[in-house]
């Protein structure tokens, strides 16, 4: 039997996962414009046709990669909230700790990172994950905003927008981290993300004011 005969009796979710990975080894090696279907199928070891069979092309393969590989993260990060303390605080903490663990700091998730957002904007399928991904990862850090705001008692505290702003920060770091390990240590990019937080209670909260006239 074949390597494609006996990849096509798989589950669909074995076989899915197998072709996100194949995806995924290829974006790191050849990047976004370099990973052709035809390098993916050959990871894979499969034939073009049977990828084609079950996606419209490169587009959407990348973008289901991209789905798959932020539902790990949000996973995580979503399991860690949920395992802290009671408060708005240490569920914050927990995300931080959670954002800066061993898993994800991986120079692999870093390199499939950075192919897809260089694939942003310029395919529509990944676009669409994009914004799908990242306005889930924001929710987590909304709702946990809010709890903040409610037990703080502000008032017209907007938590998109804040919620906006940290996860930039937290982008931000991650990225550097990724690129230049020896910037700071995780240690310290946690340090980082408690000072933000530290600053909204100590005045900065007025700064997300849903309107002006209640600042």
């Amino acid at each position: 039997m074949t390597q494609e005969a006996r990849f096509s009796r798989l589950e669909p979710e074995l076989r899915k996962a197998n072709l996100i990975e194949a995806t995924l080894t290829c974006l790191k090696l050849y990047g976004f414009q370099g990973a052709s279907i035809r390098k993916i199928s050959a990871q894979a070891g499969v034939s073009v046709g049977l990828i084609n069979h079950h996606y419209c092309g490169k587009d959407e393969l990348v973008a289901e990669a991209y789905l798959s590989i932020t539902g790990r993260v949000l996973g995580l990060l979503r399991g860690a909230v949920e395992a802290a303390p009671p408060g708005a605080r240490p569920r914050l903490s927990a995300f931080f700790n959670g954002s800066f663990c061993p898993e994800l700091l991986d120079p692999q998730l870093l390199d499939a990172w950075l192919a897809f957002w260089g694939a942003v904007k310029t395919a529509e399928a990944i676009n669409q994950a994009h914004e799908h991904s990242y306005g889930e990862y924001r929710a987590v850090l909304r709702d946990v905003l809010i709890e903040l705001a409610a037990e703080e008692g502000w008032q017209a505290f907007d938590a998109e927008l804040a919620a906006i702003s940290l996860s930039a920060l937290l982008d931000g770091l991650w990225l550097e981290s990724g690129l230049n390990p020896g910037t700071f240590s995780p240690a310290q990019g946690i340090q980082i993300c408690e000072a933000w937080v530290d600053g909204l209670q100590a005045g900065g909260h007025k700064r997300f004011c849903e309107s002006t006239n209640n600042c």
